[in-house]
Order: structure tokens, then C-alpha cells, then sequence
């Protein structure tokens, strides 16, 4: 599988779970998730996982709270419904497998054992490789108009892992217009 291929299927699958969406929720998310993980800690094995959160589950999580409080659980993935309308990756994703494959940087179990810090070095390569097919998707999905069509307006794609640091952020910022994601990258700068 060609990269050109992967990321064609990849959009489409992204594209579709987002107009999926229950409509019932439409006007009620205020925020797109693209969590990012890894099966096993394996950086061969890297995974999206695209859900939403709700303004009804926010104040939910933090009624009557101090200020400070509501905006962790606006932003932080804790309190979010963590819901998994699509994984892409992984280990249980045949077009992620048969294109990870081909990247010149993957490397088997053997070669792993016999220089760690070789393979590790490409594992990083594999993660920045499929961080930056994502990335580049999600701006596709603003740039495409996938997203206002959903919602009518324009809603921020969080692009993080379960810690929130300067690499998400940056993530998060090439991923959204300019200005859309401001809000959180503002409350992960104030953590």
C-alpha cells in the first residue's frame, strides 16, 4: 500500500465517522478528539482513535466548579466522553498494517532484539510519519468544508495523547485554522 493510498483511505474513513456523528449530538459537540496512542507501547503499532466531546457531558463533569476546574474538564481528555467512533492503526487495521510495512524505517521483532536502540530511533521515525498523515488530515477536513457541513460552524480538532504537552499543542495548532484551537492551547501553556 502506497502512502498516497493509505492517507486516501485513511481520509476517507476519518471523513465518514465525522458525518456519522449522531445528529442528536451535533449542536452539542464543541470539540473533535483525535487521541493518539500506542498498542502495547509498540511504535510500530501507532493508533487514532476519533471521538467528540459534548458541551452536556463538560458541564456535567464539572458542575459548579471553580473557574480553573471547568477548564480542565473542557479540555483535558479525562473528563471527555472518550467515546471511539473510529480507530485508525493499530494492530487491528489491515490498510494501516499493509502500509506501515513499506515505510524504509520499519523493522521486525528480530532486527528489534538485535539493536534496540536502532529500532527505536526508526519507531520514531514511524510515529513522526503517521503524526504528520494526521495532522494533515484534520486541516483537510477543515480546508474540505467536512466539518462545517457537519456542524454548521467551525469546531476545533484536539489532536493529543493522554498527556498534554508542547508537541500536541503543536499538533493541535498545524491542524486547525488559525485562531480555532487558541482556548486550548492556551489552558494546556497555563498548566
Amino acid at each position: 500500500m502506497t502512502t498516497e493510498n493509505f492517507i486516501k483511505q485513511t481520509y476517507d474513513k476519518i471523513k465518514a465517522a465525522v458525518m456519522a456523528f449522531s445528529d442528536e449530538d451535533t449542536d452539542d459537540i464543541y470539540v473533535i478528539s483525535f487521541y493518539k496512542s500506542n498498542i502495547s507501547d509498540d511504535l510500530r503499532l501507532p493508533m487514532l482513535t476519533v471521538g467528540y466531546n459534548t458541551v452536556t457531558n463538560w458541564k456535567l463533569s464539572a458542575p459548579g466548579e471553580a473557574p480553573s476546574y471547568q477548564e480542565e474538564a473542557k479540555w483535558n481528555y479525562a473528563f471527555w466522553l472518550q467515546n471511539e467512533e473510529l480507530n485508525i492503526g493499530g494492530d487491528e487495521d489491515d490498510a494501516f498494517d499493509a502500509w506501515v510495512k513499506t515505510l524504509p524505517f520499519y523493522y521486525s521483532d528480530e532486527e528489534e532484539e538485535a539493536d534496540y536502540d536502532e529500532a527505536f530511533e526508526k519507531g520514531v521515525k514511524i510515529q513522526e510519519t503517521f503524526m504528520h498523515i494526521v495532522v494533515s488530515l484534520s486541516r483537510r477536513l477543515h480546508e474540505d468544508g467536512v466539518i462545517r457541513k457537519k456542524f454548521g460552524r467551525d469546531v476545533p480538532v484536539i489532536i493529543h495523547e493522554l498527556e498534554y504537552y508542547d508537541e500536541p499543542v503543536a499538533w493541535t495548532m498545524k491542524g486547525n485554522p488559525d485562531g480555532l484551537a487558541d482556548e486550548f492551547e492556551e489552558w494546556v501553556m497555563a498548566q
